[in-house]
């Protein structure tokens, strides 16, 4: 870094030390936060197992498009074989 860019940020750093006061945290909030990360068997991330409306609206959508993907796809595959006559003609 150059020093002009050293000098920037240490201003910057002294403006900030002036105008924020560090605040202590809760003791419930400390003592919670040491009981969760220490004890092995508390989960990190906790899903719940129901399933919103929403997820089921957005599983069956995503079918409904996968499907109308698929016979476009076909259909079209179809048309360009006949088109270029690839296939025996009957």
């Amino acid at each position: 870094m150059d020093d002009a860019q050293t000098s920037d940020l240490d201003a910057i750093e002294k403006m900030m030390v002036s105008s924020l006061q560090p605040v202590s945290p809760r003791p419930e909030f400390v003592e919670g936060l040491h009981r969760r990360l220490t004890d092995p068997m508390s989960p990190t991330v906790r899903f719940t197992r129901r399933f919103s409306y929403q997820f089921v609206l957005l599983v069956l959508a995503t079918l409904l498009s996968g499907i109308i993907f698929f016979l476009t796809a076909s259909r079209v595959i179809i048309s360009l074989i006949k088109e270029f006559q690839l296939v025996n003609p009957r």
